[in-house]
């Protein structure tokens, strides 16, 4: 798999032309959607004091854009495929600071150990956990262990917006409307332990699905 870090130098003008192009065109969609939707926030307050490990499902992500349209002091892993390099533009230009290269059967482990050692020098992340390729809607056990690692509260973010379409791919991602309503509403923290972890994942799915 060509990844985004061994393009070859040949045709590495046309690829970064072609990453930061798309990503300023999906930076700029996203602000677009932050500067006309309404974002609410209901349930549990965001930690204020703390790094935290933010989890959505993957057909979440655009309303997670549009509500978190600029972070702080965030850490992401992300897939490393070379058509990614658009989402990895958006990432930075949102403001995460790293992005770790890796995914499920593509150096996964090493990059959750990278993401787990910026965590535990304060950083938070946020983690679609049904991703990268599903199947839909089932936790994968990484934001269990990035929390239980870290010691960092686990919090699941569950969006809601009436006025949204849906694209088509795996995760069917949610497309809000401009000027629609999003409400992002936060789960309480959870804190995965050894002895706990499918009562955690039953806790986050269990909001992500609003049960």
């Amino acid at each position: 798999m060509l990844r985004v870090d061994t393009v070859p130098w040949y045709i590495k003008p046309f690829f970064l032309l072609y990453g930061y192009f798309f990503g300023l065109l999906m930076y700029l969609y996203i602000k677009l959607l932050a500067l006309t939707c309404k974002i609410k926030f209901t349930g549990a307050p965001l930690p204020k004091d703390s790094a935290a490990v933010y989890c959505i499902w993957h057909r979440d992500l655009v309303l997670y854009f549009a509500a978190f349209s600029s972070v702080r002091r965030q850490v992401w892993m992300n897939h490393p495929a070379w058509y990614m390099k658009p989402v990895h533009v958006l990432l930075y230009l949102t403001g995460v600071g790293h992005i770790c290269l890796g995914s499920s059967g593509n150096n996964g482990k090493e990059a959750l150990e990278k993401v787990i050692a910026y965590l535990k020098e304060g950083y938070s992340t946020t983690i679609a956990v049904d991703g990268p390729a599903g199947p839909p809607l089932v936790l994968k056990p990484g934001v269990l262990v990035m929390g239980y690692e870290s010691k960092l509260p686990v919090v699941p973010l569950r969006f809601i917006c009436a006025l949204s379409s849906r694209a088509g791919g795996w995760d069917r991602k949610l497309i809000p409307g401009l000027f629609s309503t999003i409400t992002v509403d936060v789960g309480q923290c959870v804190y995965p332990d050894i002895n706990n972890f499918q009562a955690s994942a039953d806790a986050i799915t269990g909001h992500l699905n609003g049960e």
